[in-house]
């Protein structure tokens, strides 16, 4: 099962644009698929083909790898592809799941014309434990390449010295240009949200430690 084809799990809300805009860039955009579901205007003509109409994405990998592509990204669960490849050529990126979550719903506020409150959004299970559900038959050891938001400089740099990458520090599709800012929640609500997604806490921690051990691997390593 070994590829070159690596898919990049686009978690929303956690530097993923960033990341893709810096591969797009290294890599050109013939060297880039994406899946952002069937009525996203960003998603590949091959992959609204193969997969939304004719529901075959084993087609899909054959044709990607034929041609030559390197990354597959979208917002798409790892299980859709990780059948078609070994878990190492899995990328992604994982945020503090409370501010992942309120920037969010900021973004559907802004951007979906979501008139429903923070409430609402966040007792929707489409948005609980959403990392975990994008995560969903990989564990994290097993994982090719894992960053995490709030140290995205070091991310950045365990992906390239790992790839033999050269992919530059963007900062995009954010309001806020330090991405290690805190979204604030208080007393009950606070409480709440933390019960509601402790799972998807759990993985973050545990997320937390793997990139801290890679990145020590890699400082030993060069030196």
């Amino acid at each position: 099962m070994s590829s070159n084809l690596k898919v990049f799990v686009h978690v929303p809300k956690t530097a993923g644009t960033s990341f893709r805009t810096a591969m797009e860039d290294s890599f050109g955009l013939e060297a880039m698929a994406f899946d952002y579901g069937p009525d996203s205007p960003k998603t590949s003509p091959l992959v609204r083909d193969l997969v939304y109409r004719e529901d075959n994405p084993e087609r899909l990998w054959s044709e990607l790898q034929a041609g030559g592509v390197r990354i597959l990204s979208g917002h798409v669960r790892a299980e859709r592809y990780v059948r078609y490849c070994d878990p190492e050529n899995i990328m992604v990126f994982l945020r503090d799941p409370i501010q992942r979550l309120v920037s969010e719903f900021l973004h559907f506020q802004r951007h979906n014309g979501y008139t429903k409150g923070f409430d609402d959004f966040s007792h929707d299970t489409a948005f609980i434990d959403r990392q975990l559900q994008y995560l969903t038959g990989c564990r994290l050891h097993e994982v090719g390449f894992l960053g995490i938001t709030e140290q995205y400089e070091d991310s950045l740099r365990l992906a390239n010295e790992q790839f033999g990458w050269n992919l530059r520090n963007l900062v995009l599709n954010t309001h806020r240009s330090d991405l290690e800012s805190h979204y604030v929640l208080k007393g009950a609500e606070a409480q709440e949200i933390l019960e509601l997604n402790r799972q998807d806490i759990a993985f973050y921690t545990e997320a937390r430690a793997e990139l801290s051990r890679r990145l020590e691997s890699i400082c030993t390593s060069m030196s």
